[in-house]
């Protein structure tokens, strides 16, 4: 079915054969996609010859027009490409199910350009607009794939932040697939306060994956540079201050979110890092729920020393390093690299300028909440 001799041919001649294939183009496409991508098993064959008869149309049309189309064009890509991921068909699946589309089409081309006759140039300006097509497409098939998995992320991430807001405010999630907590389980609040924005995905990540068990899962979201959420066994150390409030009943999540905000404040304020709850800052989370008795034994072993300056900072450390080493002097010392004499004589002049009487038990008792929470202005739990 070549040109005749009085007959010039054309583009025209080549795009009418063309598209009077379309049909079994189509059918032959689908076939073919049908073989070679396992993932199009669940795409229904009327939803698939739509789809090609859609890739075969662009590129016929731009054959025709001598134009490869902006990838913001088509349209149909995007269409295609909300469709297969609302069926899970990965993103390369679906560029490789175009891509054998556009194959197709393109040897059909090649093959009638040879037996029409078609002038070489033409030809080849043909291939290349099935070369653009296919550029074109791809590039428009993943952009709206990145969106679209970027749209559900956000929602998902949505859905995620109300469900722990709920828990930790006492209600169960309505939706139970979404937010898998068990309602007989025991769960613990978490917070944790994250200073770089890079780490934040991590942290939450980590307490995520290491706050749950094989029978129960940790629920973990990130709300600008703080983590919190609930967790089913105690989460391993994120390389920041966690506070931990106690398990409980997924009901009684508010009284454990409350706990493990105060323990988060004070962890913080001793500088300490890693997982904090109640059994870890022990006596100190009752304390520091006192301001009134906080501010008197403050007001007596830590103001007298505010008139001292850097020797009032030696004295506080000496203090602090004997009641931490037992009362051994000679390990304080060593702790603070001084000698054992020169230790003794701070604690002596401590007890000059503050009063306390480091042999009773009631003064050791107000110089450690002192000593080791600070004063309590501008902090309360």
């Amino acid at each position: 079915m070549g040109s005749t001799s009085n007959t010039a041919p054309t583009m025209e001649a080549v795009l009418a054969r063309l598209n009077g294939e379309l049909a079994e183009l189509a059918e032959l496409t689908c076939t073919r996609i049908y073989d070679e991508l396992e993932s199009y098993a669940r795409i229904e064959p009327q939803a698939l010859a739509a789809a090609v008869g859609r890739n075969l149309r662009t590129a016929l049309t731009a054959l025709r027009t001598g134009h490869v189309p902006e990838p913001a064009m088509l349209d149909g890509a995007a269409q295609t490409a909300q469709e297969r991921y609302e069926s899970g068909v990965p993103a390369e699946e679906i560029v490789r199910g175009f891509r054998i589309s556009i194959a197709l089409i393109h040897e059909h081309f090649l093959d009638i350009a040879v037996s029409e006759g078609l002038p070489v140039e033409e030809t080849v300006a043909g291939s290349r607009i099935m070369w653009g097509v296919g550029d074109a497409f791809t590039t428009r098939i993943i952009t709206e794939y990145h969106d679209l998995a970027l749209d559900a992320a956000l929602r998902d991430a949505r859905a995620r932040a109300a469900a722990v807001h709920s828990l930790l405010a006492g209600e169960l999630p309505h939706d139970a697939t979404q937010v898998p907590i068990d309602p007989h389980a025991s769960y613990a609040a978490v917070h944790c306060d994250v200073d770089h924005p890079a780490d934040v995905e991590r942290v939450r990540a980590a307490l995520e994956a290491s706050g749950s068990t094989p029978g129960a899962h940790a629920l973990v979201v990130s709300d600008g540079g703080t983590c919190l959420g609930v967790v089913a066994t105690r989460p391993a150390d994120p390389g920041v201050p966690v506070g931990l409030g106690p398990f409980v009943r997924p009901d009684e999540l508010p009284r454990s979110d409350r706990i493990a905000r105060q323990a988060l404040l004070l962890a913080q304020r001793l500088g300490r890092s890693g997982v904090q709850g109640s059994a870890d800052l022990g006596w100190r989370m009752a304390a520091a729920s006192r301001p009134d008795v906080w501010r008197l034994y403050a007001e007596q072993f830590l103001t007298p020393l505010s008139p001292e300056g850097e020797f009032g900072r030696e004295l506080r450390l000496a203090v602090l390093a004997w009641l931490r080493h037992q009362q051994s002097v000679n390990r304080a010392a060593a702790a603070i690299n001084v000698h054992a004499n020169t230790l003794r004589y701070r604690l002596r002049r401590f007890s000059d300028i503050t009063g306390a009487d480091l042999d009773d038990l009631d003064d050791i008792i107000g110089v450690t909440w002192a000593l080791e929470l600070g004063h309590p202005d501008n902090y309360a739990l």
